[in-house]
């Protein structure tokens, strides 16, 4: 089960291991904690301001990139349809103890062997989930394998588990990626897929493989 505080963290940081349970049969879960599915805004730095985009377009992308993927089986923790933006980058409003049992409450329906979540990075709602799904995996209420997964902006990731990537694998991550045209930024911005390219290239370099993607384990149930 991947956690992801918006749609395309998920891509960022796991759609090759996704790719990989995908192809051995085994059942995956991707749960996304906010989407506007009104018109929301977004800065883009070329513009020097705020550029607005359609919530509609926003759920067509998401749809692409979990049929791209192959995934079927994806949730929204708090879906908005007030056009106010009341979760997007407003998770660390939320009462942790409300984001705890939405996770929760997964885990229980699902019952995941391995949890992956958000590294946390400058972006308050990566934060804010992380921490939640830290309380979430307890081991006294649930004890499998927790991973923790880079998007962007990280601000303490120490990597110490490596999956490789086939050429196939990394095209089919860059592929899912553009599928999230509303979040692409520029050629420098760390949601484009040529710099998930040359992070790949950077994490493959560090076990001596073409491409990978890098995680840090909490815990490793075995």
């Amino acid at each position: 089960m991947v956690l992801a505080p918006h749609a395309d963290d998920e891509t960022l940081g796991c759609a090759g291991v996704i790719q990989k349970y995908i192809r051995h049969g085994s059942p995956v879960r991707i749960v996304i904690a906010s989407f506007t599915l009104s018109d929301s805004k977004r800065y883009r730095k070329e513009q020097s301001g705020y550029g607005t985009y359609s919530g509609k377009k926003r759920i067509s992308e998401l749809k692409e990139a979990m049929r791209l993927l192959g995934v079927t089986d994806y949730h929204i923790l708090y879906p908005d349809q007030t056009g106010k933006q009341l979760y997007d980058s407003r998770l660390d409003r939320i009462p942790r103890v409300e984001l705890v049992a939405k996770i929760e409450r997964h885990i229980e329906e699902f019952r995941p062997t391995v949890l992956y979540i958000p590294s946390i990075t400058k972006h308050q709602d990566h934060e804010a989930l992380h921490q939640a799904a830290m309380a979430a995996a307890r081991p006294y209420f649930w004890s499998g394998t927790v991973l923790v997964y880079e998007t962007d902006g990280e601000l303490m990731f120490q990597p110490n588990l490596y999956v490789p990537l086939t050429e196939e694998a990394m095209n089919l991550k860059m592929k899912t990626l553009e599928a999230y045209q509303t979040q692409i930024g520029s050629l420098r911005h760390p949601v484009h897929p040529d710099s998930l390219l040359h992070k790949a290239k950077f994490r493959g370099n560090q076990i001596f493989e073409e491409f990978a993607e890098a995680f840090q384990i909490i815990r490793l149930h075995g």
